[in-house]
């Protein structure tokens, strides 16, 4: 039995944390970069296309105003 085995995993696993937040942190920026791209559409569309979706001026507005 190996006491190295242990070791060498747990430290190649401290690697791998630098990576894992990493691609945590860019995939968290995407979403919130397509959320605003989203809202600035939506905030774009008239009256009856946004009846088209099912959604109201001030359903829009409050979700718009909420994220600021």
């Amino acid at each position: 039995m190996s006491l190295s085995l242990g070791t060498t995993r747990s430290s190649s696993s401290l690697w791998a944390l630098p990576s894992r937040f990493w691609h945590a942190a860019r995939d968290a920026q995407k979403r919130m970069q397509r959320a605003a791209a989203l809202r600035r559409e939506l905030d774009r569309m008239d009256a009856h296309m946004l009846s088209d979706i099912g959604v109201s001026r001030a359903q829009l507005e409050f979700e718009i105003d909420r994220d600021r």
